[in-house]
């Protein structure tokens, strides 16, 4: 239940940055996404959110739908959950929206190592 629940938070995450893409390419109905446009750099650093999302979400929800079925107890998959939703929050609208913030960017990513740290670590002990 817990990695249904982050999988469609996450997927709705990746329209908005997909949406954002679009947008910074000209589609017209999305001309609003496109505001903070910077020109190429925003359309590339758009296009390495949405990305970098896809890059990373996936190895965390297969660790936590496996942390899930194996029993892991539920306020730690909420709180890993949590921090990776938090994380890649943060990633995505520092490189997808703003110029420049690596507060955003570096704590996103950091955050998002110490998740997938966590499961991977958590899933090793469980068969041992």
């Amino acid at each position: 239940m817990i990695s249904t629940l982050l999988t469609s938070i996450i997927a709705m995450w990746l329209l908005v940055l997909s949406a954002r893409v679009i947008a910074l390419r000209g589609v017209s109905f999305l001309k609003f996404f496109a505001f903070n446009n910077f020109g190429e750099e925003a359309l590339a650093r758009a296009i390495r959110a949405q990305g970098n999302l896809i890059e990373y979400a996936p190895v965390f929800l297969i660790l936590l739908f496996i942390a899930e079925y194996n029993g892991v107890h539920p306020h730690m998959l909420y709180m890993t959950a949590t921090l990776f939703m938090i994380s890649r929050f943060m990633h995505g609208v520092a490189f997808g929206f703003m110029k420049y913030s690596p507060f955003l960017r570096v704590g996103g990513t950091l955050l998002t190592f110490l998740c997938i740290l966590i499961l991977s670590i958590r899933n090793i002990l469980e068969i041992l």
